[in-house]
């Protein structure tokens, strides 16, 4: 589709004659011949790219929920009649003239017309240059001697000089082809003509062509006369000197229909330096320009959803929550810390999870939720949520500041050590290895900084660590823990335990000992615990199938202490796992160094609908 693009091309014609006619009018009789180049390039290339500049301005209207989103469906939906679209008749039908194609194909002869000159006088250029005798200056550039070079004329790196004026040594003319090399006006030159060929159409487009031209006679002009030229002899000079053309487009050369304005600028005063406000004729076409082109899109979003709903399920009333993708939540059975995590995108917590209201109570910072009074609650606003498990009724807390210990928005100042290194957030939990009691108020620091945080109620705390650092725990009246961080896992979940025991009574994990140190139990463990575990009526009917991981210490003497869940599945399983661990009779206790050791150990009790 040609539409589009020929829309484009006007708006471009359009800015190129305003940004041309402003600048006809009001600077380009000025003497800034440095600072009308650069306007006249820039706004030459502006003009292509500012109609490509679409501001998009949006502008938001809350609306409020459909009553689909919030209540569900009826069970029995009426379909409405929907009125047929009036037929359209072949005889109704107009065939208009297509004038993309006529248009299209002019377009592209003239653009085709502008390039075949352009590369045509290039052609004739280099082929000059191949018939010319060269001498080297310098400074990089060359001159070319050729009989066919009637004045003298410049591209690129090369002054053209016919036999009469290399042996004449006219200096001054060849200190203006000079300038213009060492101005780069060749490539402006090619740029305009590229330029030129895609608005070959707009007349502004060629006049600025020309007074580009021109302006680079006076820069030119300028290097003779800084370089202690008489300017009266070199004018004199220049009249005598223009009586033709080179003949070459793209090349820079005297010329007779410039000389006049060569003259009289060459004569004419500095332009005042206050004279340069003139210039701020570009911000407001720029500005028409982009405000022409900007576009207003209307956002309709609805309401934030709540956190908290009133939803019907198998027909009883449920509340159900949600928590926004980044806000902070644990899992705590038992009283002991399960799992917690950051909530992530379609994850457990940012889809509505929903309890019956006689079954879960639900909080909102601290204060309890009833069904006569849901308060509205914006998803965002919810920083962490705590679901609390093995107490009846079970519990969901939602709040709307952090109260976990987590504080994200310090950034800590490091030393030059850690500066470098790769960082991650990390959470830490400390315990009581002889019992397993999650410690509160620990002290977690990593040595070497001034880092540190106290661990909350459920024991844990989290902080950013560098990689390589080393993190110590340590509280009054228990050995400190050190452990080095030489690893960090990719999710942005992840974690470590310090396990804390009393001086002089250390407690050794399996993987400190060997496999023939570890404690051994008197027969087969996993038929005991079978033949043990007492599964309520409730779980049988349920055919439920799972397992628990539960921590224990085995002493000195093989007995059992500081039995502990590791990881839960259900208040009622959980209760019975710990009961048939705390009752398991005496191991053979773990050694080290051949002397019996307190070891902590995990055991997995496997619940099977027998």
């Amino acid at each position: 589709m040609m539409i589009p693009f020929f829309t484009y091309e006007l708006k471009v014609a359009v800015l190129i004659a305003a940004f041309y006619i402003f600048w006809r009018l009001l600077v380009a009789n000025e003497t800034w011949h440095r600072l009308n180049r650069i306007v006249l390039l820039s706004t030459a290339v502006a003009s292509f790219v500012l109609p490509l500049c679409v501001i998009t301005i949006h502008q938001t209207v809350e609306v409020m929920p459909t009553v689909a989103d919030t209540l569900p469906l009826p069970t029995e939906e009426k379909a409405m009649p929907m009125e047929s679209a009036p037929a359209v008749t072949n005889a109704e039908t107009v065939q208009s003239f297509n004038w993309q194609l006529p248009l299209t194909i002019i377009y592209i002869i003239g653009v085709l017309t502008v390039l075949s000159k352009m590369l045509l006088s290039l052609w004739r250029l280099y082929k000059m240059m191949a018939e010319s005798e060269i001498h080297p200056l310098s400074d990089g550039y060359r001159i070319a001697i050729c009989k066919k070079a009637k004045t003298p004329f410049s591209w690129w790196k090369t002054v053209f000089l016919n036999h009469q004026d290399f042996e004449e040594g006219t200096t001054a003319l060849l200190t203006h082809e000079l300038g213009h090399l060492r101005l780069h006006h060749s490539a402006d030159v090619l740029l305009v003509e590229l330029l030129t060929a895609l608005q070959w159409f707009n007349p502004a487009m060629w006049m600025l062509r020309a007074d580009l031209r021109t302006i680079h006679e006076y820069e030119a002009d300028q290097q003779v006369i800084s370089h202690g030229f008489n300017d009266i002899q070199y004018l004199q000079l220049l009249i005598r000197k223009a009586a033709g053309q080179s003949g070459y487009s793209l090349a820079n050369g005297i010329s007779n229909s410039a000389l006049k304005k060569r003259v009289t600028m060459v004569m004419k005063p500095k332009t005042s330096h206050w004279q340069w406000l003139r210039f701020t004729y570009l911000l407001p076409i720029i500005a028409v320009s982009l405000y022409a082109s900007c576009k207003i899109k209307t956002d309709y979003q609805t309401k934030e959803e709540s956190a908290i709903i009133l939803k019907a399920n198998d027909g009883k009333d449920c509340f159900a929550v949600k928590a926004p993708v980044g806000a902070f939540y644990s899992w705590i059975v038992n009283g002991k810390l399960a799992e917690r995590g950051v909530v992530e995108e379609d994850g457990r917590w940012n889809v509505y999870t929903s309890s019956p209201i006689d079954e879960c109570a639900f909080t909102l910072d601290g204060k309890d939720i009833s069904k006569d009074d849901i308060p509205y609650v914006p998803l965002s606003s919810i920083k962490e949520l705590k679901f609390i498990q093995g107490e009846q009724p079970r519990r969901i807390e939602l709040y709307t500041s952090y109260v976990s210990g987590f504080q994200r928005d310090n950034v800590p100042q490091w030393s030059e050590e850690y500066k470098e290194k790769t960082k991650a957030w990390m959470f830490f939990r400390v315990e009581d290895a002889a019992t397993g009691r999650q410690i509160k108020g620990a002290e977690v620091s990593i040595e070497g900084t001034d880092q540190k945080a106290l661990t909350n109620n459920e024991g844990w705390c989290e902080m950013k660590v560098p990689l390589g650092a080393k993190v110590k725990a340590s509280y009054k009246g228990l050995e400190s823990q050190t452990l080095a961080i030489d690893h960090q896992s990719g999710s942005q979940v992840q974690g470590r335990s310090f396990l804390l025991y009393k001086p002089g009574h250390p407690i050794y994990q399996t993987y400190q000992l060997s496999r023939e140190q570890e404690p051994v139990f008197p027969g087969d463990k996993e038929k005991w615990i079978a033949e043990h575990i007492q599964l309520p009526d409730m779980i049988k009917k349920d055919g439920f199938l799972g397992s628990v991981t539960v921590g224990l210490v085995i002493n000195e003497d093989g007995t059992v202490s500081g039995v502990r869940l590791h990881q839960g599945i259900r208040r009622e399983l959980n209760e019975e796992a710990l009961r048939v661990v705390g009752a398991m009779p005496r191991w053979k206790p773990a050694k080290k160094d051949g002397k019996p050791v307190k070891c902590l150990m995990l055991i997995r009790v496997s619940f099977k609908n027998v």
